[in-house]
């Protein structure tokens, strides 16, 4: 449980899709109001990781299943980059629309597919819910980590972190297509 603990910080404190908005967040909105975001990131990977660990057991067979998987996540990153490339700080929404936009790129993020199909192994159900709780507590004080950082930043660089980030995406998303076929 410790390596999946690490792990999973490790996982978390890694820029992607849900922290890029977190932090861009916080840096339009400012640590008081979007300090509740981290909430509908962890919704978002309960739901998602769930679904995956479900899926995960069902296609455990079928060779193909994971580097579609790993494809399908390659392209959501790229897609994100893209989107992250052409956007600023802001086009973040603010009131409701911010935490589903978190919670929708949390559904959709890569990582929630790689903790339920590989971090979590096909044990007890009570060894499958403790994991997912686990990584659920933990990206919520990852969460609330993004948008501090958010909310620090100075002007000068707040002007160019999506472009830093859709960066980043990219090479996730390189990343994960040749995993898909390594």
């Amino acid at each position: 449980m410790t390596t999946f603990l690490l792990t999973s910080a490790v996982i978390l404190m890694t820029p992607g899709p849900t922290n890029t908005v977190l932090a861009a967040s916080g840096a339009a909105r400012g640590l008081r109001e979007a300090r509740l975001l981290p909430l509908a990131e962890a919704a978002g990977y309960a739901l998602a990781i769930s679904f995956f660990v479900f899926v995960a057991a069902m296609v455990s067979g079928l060779w193909w299943a994971l580097p579609a998987m790993k494809i399908a996540a390659s392209a959501w990153l790229a897609l994100s980059a893209v989107r992250l490339w052409s956007a600023s700080p802001d086009m973040v929404q603010s009131g409701s629309g911010a935490y589903a936009r978190v919670f929708f790129t949390t559904i959709l993020n890569p990582k929630a597919m790689i903790v339920g199909t590989m971090m979590i192994p096909q044990t007890t159900g009570d060894e499958v819910t403790l994991r997912i709780a686990s990584f659920v507590l933990l990206s919520t004080l990852a969460g609330i980590g993004w948008v501090a950082l958010g909310s620090s930043l100075p002007g000068s660089i707040k002007r160019h972190s999506y472009k830093g980030a859709a960066f980043i995406l990219g090479g996730f998303s390189l990343a994960a297509i040749t995993s898909a076929f390594a």
